[in-house]
């Protein structure tokens, strides 16, 4: 076998199979091998929104075009229209892009691990794994870089949660409306909301999550977990049928610092998490889609990836959230208030213009979000 390619991709994950399925429908001709190890897969819910149909509708777990965002004393109907929700599961995707690869006459699926990679030649680097060694021109990395868990510089807030699916004996939730957030029941001093995909009026996936600097024992998730079924919900009879969790880096890392001559990170590990939010699946096929063209026209390979003044955005809700992370309800709420939330999205998806930018931030405006906003400058 061949083990020389011009692209290799290590991770087979979100923005990996983002990237593979790209590169595969812009070039087809070239080469590629993909390196995972296909027994870490863990599974989650991505969600996300768009417009419309799009081109995941065929392996989506279930679609909204209703949401609901509450506090204790509020609740505010999103009617997101042009906007849909959607939610897909991480094994499915997985497996639409493991498909591809299969289809594909020069792609190749090695299910291994990653131990180093030799970049002492400068045109080919040589990737050493558990059972082997393969050759790539480009290596496209998703592995976060250690020096990541080591910065103090950076301002990092960790959007960490665990999520019970429910099943109930009798008819309990809507299944045409999700909750984007519900802060009635919160972990007090800190932003924690409770966030609700219904696949049915008796199933639905709730998670507790939090937007803070630190974590919380697992212990912790399932007090709220309990009391909102049992509380907010008024639920007594149910069985939990499945369990996630996950740790999201909401962070003003700078990703750039670890690419080098032809080997680039993707995904978390190159900042494709959308900083304010955690969002990544759309985000990342955006870049994805980005990185690729600018692979088959010769461009440097960051070109258009990243906007600057949506960076500042970012920095200032993160430092807010830092350094006034019990007022993160408050700041969330008066948020989807005072805004439409199809130009809420429009916004969060970057495809906004500055005025229109001005007038969501104005929106939010307070004496902690200007310093913030002027402190991120500089």
């Amino acid at each position: 076998m061949d083990h020389h390619y011009d692209i290799a991709i290590i991770g087979l994950g979100c923005a990996g199979s983002h990237v593979a399925i790209e590169l595969i429908k812009q070039r087809p001709d070239i080469k590629i091998v993909v390196i995972d190890n296909a027994a870490a897969i863990l599974h989650k819910k991505w969600s996300f929104w768009e417009k419309g149909v799009g081109k995941w509708d065929h392996i989506i777990l279930k679609e909204w075009s209703r949401g609901l965002f509450k506090t204790d004393l509020d609740s505010i109907n999103l009617d997101m229209n042009p906007y849909v929700y959607k939610s897909i599961n991480s094994v499915d995707f997985i497996a639409f892009a493991k498909a591809k690869l299969k289809e594909s006459n020069h792609s190749t699926f090695i299910n291994s691990t990653v131990i180093d990679i030799d970049e002492t030649d400068s045109e080919l680097h040589a990737i050493n794994h558990s059972d082997g060694t393969v050759h790539a021109k480009l290596v496209l990395d998703s592995r976060i870089d250690h020096q990541f868990f080591k910065d103090q510089k950076a301002i990092t807030i960790q959007q960490h949660f665990k999520g019970w699916t429910i099943e109930t004996t009798k008819d309990t939730f809507n299944p045409e409306c999700f909750t984007m957030m519900d802060y009635s029941l919160k972990d007090q001093g800190t932003t924690s909301f409770t966030y609700i995909l219904p696949y049915s009026s008796r199933k639905a996936l709730i998670e507790f999550t939090y937007f803070s600097p630190d974590l919380v024992e697992d212990t912790v998730y399932d007090t709220f977990l309990k009391r909102y079924i049992t509380e907010q919900l008024n639920i007594t009879d149910y069985k939990i049928v499945e369990v996630e969790k996950g740790i999201i880096p909401m962070t003003t890392y700078d990703f750039n610092q670890h690419h080098s001559h032809n080997r680039y990170k993707i995904g978390t590990a190159g900042g494709w998490v959308k900083p304010s939010t955690g969002y990544s699946f759309k985000m990342t096929e955006k870049k994805a889609a980005i990185l690729v063209r600018n692979y088959v026209n010769g461009l440097p390979l960051l070109t258009d990836l990243f906007t600057k003044r949506f960076s500042i955005y970012d920095s200032s809700m993160l430092s807010v959230l830092r350094d006034f992370n019990k007022d993160g309800p408050m700041f969330f709420h008066r948020l989807y208030k005072n805004n439409a939330i199809h130009n809420l999205f429009k916004f969060l998806d970057e495809e906004t213009t500055l005025s229109e930018e001005i007038s969501i931030m104005k929106s939010m405006t307070s004496l902690r979000m200007i310093k913030a906003f002027f402190k991120s400058l500089f």
